[in-house]
């Protein structure tokens, strides 16, 4: 049998997880922390959050030109974090649809794809990393509608990611929603349902 003790998780205080995760660059701490759920817990307790990296806090601002909305942090170490988003492609072009958790959704448009076309970024600003969708399905017949979409990420839950499009009619009256597509970051695709609007 061999002398060497083997190391274990159970071997380790959660003291020393913590001290050994304090000396962490912050970005690979943002990474562990999607990967780990007890690292991800350790981070929300407050007994132990004084002595980790610290997560940048902070909110977006834009105008309501449409412009890329720009991060601005109320933390005194942000200054890793591009607030700008500009290390995104397009990011000129850009423009912010929503927030959750840490990830950012961005839309972008170009001349070159017809307008019920969405293109869209996902990002995290804390890391640098970034995925960009693939375009959505658009129907042939879309005269008279818009879309909204939404992020949804719990890194407490899952490292996957979701983003609901939501295709709704416009007029002087709410219509209501006539398809909603979803994208999940695990399957990398559009799942398209456009029976939603008999279910509202």
């Amino acid at each position: 049998m061999d002398s060497k003790k083997v190391l274990t998780d159970a071997s380790l205080t959660d003291d020393l997880v913590v001290k050994i995760l304090s000396r962490v660059p912050f970005k690979s701490f943002c990474r562990f922390k999607c990967v780990c759920k007890a690292w991800l817990a350790f981070s929300s307790d407050p007994h132990y959050r004084q002595k980790l990296p610290k997560i940048p806090t902070g909110l977006f601002h834009g105008c309501k030109g449409g412009s890329v909305a720009q991060l601005v942090s109320l933390s005194r170490n942000d200054e890793e974090i591009d607030g700008g988003l500009t290390f995104l492609p397009h990011h000129e072009h850009l423009k912010f649809v929503d927030c959750c958790n840490g990830l950012v959704l961005c839309k972008y448009k170009s001349n070159y794809i017809p307008r019920n076309i969405c293109r869209f970024i996902v990002c995290n600003p804390a890391t640098r990393e970034w995925r960009t969708l693939p375009d959505t399905h658009p129907d042939p017949y879309t005269m008279g509608y818009t879309y909204k979409a939404f992020l949804a990420f719990d890194p407490s839950w899952s490292a996957q990611f979701y983003v609901f499009n939501f295709q709704e009619k416009f007029g002087e009256m709410p219509i209501g929603i006539n398809k909603l597509e979803v994208f999940s970051s695990d399957l990398s695709t559009w799942i398209v349902d456009a029976a939603w609007s008999s279910r509202i």
